[in-house]
């Protein structure tokens, strides 16, 4: 798998993450408010289901963003390394 292949891969699921977490908040008002939990009226299994699928998809993206720094960070080091070997330890 080439990296071109693995970036778009990767631009796809964030778009797609990007989009359900829309999704469900569209769907869901209620999610948006600051604690919608501590309502007068409880939420339903519904707006519970749908807050735990956006938690996971909030996560997810985290350990995307978390992925392509740590990509990043290998790339620089990856061009920054011929230039260690340079350097005699005495």
């Amino acid at each position: 798998m080439t990296m071109a292949s693995l970036t778009a891969g990767r631009e796809r699921l964030e778009a797609t993450l990007s989009a359900s977490a829309a999704a469900l908040t569209a769907a869901h008002a209620e999610l948006t408010a600051e604690d919608f939990v501590a309502s007068p009226h409880p939420p339903s299994a519904q707006v519970c289901l749908a807050d735990a699928l956006l938690t996971q998809v909030e996560a997810l993206q985290q350990s995307l963003r978390r992925y392509r720094t740590l990509v990043t960070m290998r790339e620089v080091w990856a061009r920054a390394a011929p230039l260690s070997e340079h350097v005699s330890s005495s």
